[in-house]
């Protein structure tokens, strides 16, 4: 089971910044050459519908270890920064499924409404710096965790 968190924690990373670096390179490209290439786009959401699957996955292998894992708990000094994680993903996958809402309600092309193309964007924008705070804690947690303050519930 300890390797279970581990894994699905570093997949959603892995399909959710392959989503945020797809979207930003089919902006580039899109207005650069004036052509939208559509399977990009639709990478970057089949991406992020997978990394929403994983972080999902990890929520709960999360939740397990802050009740049974050997490296932090929610009963213990740090278990406040726990808390914070859950918190943050739990408003991370709210903000991927945004996203994902807004994008399938588009028009044949995304560029076409300048109005959901603003809300993907930026909710993919917003997605990754959730992600990269939540991660920050977590390898603080884990590594470092005497750098961290004692932050209990």
């Amino acid at each position: 089971m300890n390797v279970l968190h581990p894994l699905f924690v570093h997949l959603h990373i892995a399909f959710l910044l392959m989503a945020f670096l797809a979207m930003g390179y089919w902006l580039a490209k899109g207005l650069g050459s004036s052509v939208f290439d559509d399977k990009i786009y639709r990478f970057a959401r089949a991406c992020t519908k997978l990394g929403v699957v994983f972080i999902v996955l990890s929520m709960l292998a999360g939740v397990r270890d802050g009740f049974q894992g050997t490296i932090a708990r929610f009963s213990g000094p740090h278990g406040g920064w726990l808390a914070a994680k859950a918190s943050a993903a739990t408003l991370m996958l709210a903000v991927y499924g945004l996203f994902l809402y807004f994008s399938g309600k588009k028009p044949r092309y995304l560029q076409e409404d300048p109005r959901i193309l603003a809300w993907c964007l930026t909710t993919q924008l917003v997605g990754v710096l959730l992600m990269i705070a939540i991660t920050t804690i977590g390898t603080m947690l884990v590594y470092y965790r005497g750098s961290l303050p004692a932050f209990a519930l």
